[in-house]
């Protein structure tokens, strides 16, 4: 009985000691319940993109068959014919090619306006639009018709299209010149400033 009595004591006393410890433990535990910070660094790199087509047609036909087409000229019109997608923003540039051809047609004769294209969804803001320039010569400094400070991207739609229209031999310009067909190419390029 004495045993019994004296394991009781001594459980007894360790189940408090126990007790004890546990409790110490909970105690610095919630003491020591403030917060901790660690930094984890995201490397972010930018690059710029810039990527453009001139989608269909990619050939315009006119045909000067009247006296008000050789007076006037004639507007052909390629609506969304230019598509740009940039991270900044752009210039687009244009230029003849090599001229081919029966009547040997100057290639000052086009003229060429941009607009903004009929299904475009991309960004709009501070995008300058050139009316009526005058398509340079190949080997000639290229004319700027589409100027834009700013991305494409509209939060929508990463990609601007525009609508070019040209005008071809207004005030005359072929009147006089050996019939046939001939072919005016014209060269677009995209830079970002």
């Amino acid at each position: 009985m004495a045993l019994v009595s004296y394991l009781s004591k001594h459980t007894q006393r360790r189940n408090t000691e126990v007790k004890k410890i546990v409790f110490l433990i909970t105690l610095i535990s919630l003491l020591n319940t403030g917060s901790f910070a660690q930094t984890a660094s995201l490397n972010i790199i930018l690059a710029d993109i810039l990527s453009f087509s001139v989608t269909q047609p990619a050939s315009l036909n006119v045909n000067f068959d009247t006296e008000a087409k050789y007076t006037n000229g004639i507007t052909a019109l390629a609506t969304d014919h230019v598509s740009v997608t940039s991270s900044s923003g752009f210039i687009v540039k244009v230029v003849a090619g090599s001229v081919t051809g029966s009547a040997n047609l100057a290639p000052g004769t086009v003229k060429i306006t941009s607009s903004i294209g009929s299904t475009n969804t991309g960004n709009t803001s501070s995008i300058i639009y050139a009316s009526e320039v005058t398509l340079p010569a190949s080997g000639s400094t290229p004319a700027t018709i589409i100027t834009s400070e700013k991305s494409s991207w509209s939060g929508t739609s990463s990609t601007n299209k525009f609508n070019i229209s040209y005008l071809i031999g207004a005030d005359g310009a072929y009147a006089g010149k050996t019939t046939g067909s001939n072919v005016i190419p014209v060269t677009y390029t995209v830079i970002q400033p």
